[in-house]
């Protein structure tokens, strides 16, 4: 009997233990809690809303174009760009001094004569070549030569009397008649004035310049003859007459001067000469004449 009891014993002890160990497997296995964390990853959440959505939505550029602040800046600093350039370019339009007209004459000439522009000059007789009575003499070897020239037409040719006009650089220009680049001095100029974007000056009476720049006419203009152009000229005609000597004095020489946008646009000169020959043609011959001349370059752009 005591066996029996036992062994009944041992027998729900063991059930115990075994009822004992599958509580505790059950609850390991069935509680999820730690694993349903695990199931919530930020991969997820970055997946839904990822920091590249938000920049492509949200770029930089965009913000700071929609910045008032920082495009009213921007805007002003273009302005104030555009206005300094402005005001660069029409600093010539406001009235200069002539210190400062001579310095931009001077520096817009140079590259005016680089340019284009229509050239329309005449030079006429005030007093005919008067050579007294050798003027028959003269004519008759000049018309040996040449039946349509005379005194006045050879002379007058190297004295530039006619009318000179063309285009630059279309025409072709003899080189004393080109815009030249101007290299002025403060002192040449005599009755300066200004008035509606015109600027008038005088230059100071000469008598046979050279083409050197030593004289105020020759710094501003190549138009006019020397003793050794007519020496070359009377030559290629003839060397039936021999020039021994000139003397032309140049006056009344005034200039006007066009100013538009900062640049030149319109250049006038004028002037009056006489002139003394001492010619020889068997005998020695003298001669006088006077002309005046007004020359104008017009449309120049550069």
């Amino acid at each position: 009997m005591k066996k029996i009891l036992a062994v009944l014993l041992a027998v729900s002890m063991l059930f115990a233990f075994a009822a004992c160990g599958g509580k505790d497997e059950g609850t390991t296995t069935t509680a999820p809690a730690v694993e349903d964390t695990t199931e919530a990853p930020v991969a997820d959440v970055t997946e839904e809303a990822p920091v590249a959505d938000v920049t492509e939505e949200a770029p930089v550029a965009d913000v700071t174009a929609g910045n008032p602040t920082e495009a009213a800046s921007e805007a002003a600093s273009e302005a104030a760009s555009e206005e300094t350039s402005e005001d660069a370019s029409a600093v010539a339009d406001v009235e200069m001094t002539k210190a400062e007209f001579v310095a931009f004459l001077n520096a817009e000439t140079a590259k005016a004569a680089k340019g284009s522009y229509n050239f329309n000059r005449n030079c006429e007789y005030t007093s005919p070549i008067d050579v007294g009575g050798a003027t028959d003499i003269l004519n008759g070897i000049i018309s040996a030569i040449d039946e349509n020239s005379n005194l006045d037409t050879v002379v007058g040719g190297f004295l530039g009397i006619g009318t000179k006009k063309g285009t630059y650089p279309k025409d072709k220009l003899d080189e004393d008649y080109r815009l030249k680049a101007t290299s002025l001095k403060e002192s040449d100029l005599g009755s300066f004035s200004y008035a509606n974007g015109v600027y008038s000056f005088t230059l100071a009476n000469a008598t046979d310049p050279k083409k050197t720049g030593a004289t105020p006419i020759s710094r501003f203009t190549n138009d006019f003859i020397t003793h050794e152009e007519v020496v070359e000229g009377i030559a290629e005609f003839t060397t039936a007459i021999k020039v021994n000597s000139t003397t032309v004095n140049y006056k009344n020489i005034k200039v006007t001067v066009t100013v538009e946008g900062g640049k030149i646009t319109n250049m006038t000169y004028s002037y009056a000469f006489d002139a003394v020959l001492a010619l020889k043609a068997v005998v020695t011959i003298n001669g006088n004449g006077a002309a005046v001349t007004k020359a104008t370059y017009s449309n120049i752009k550069y």
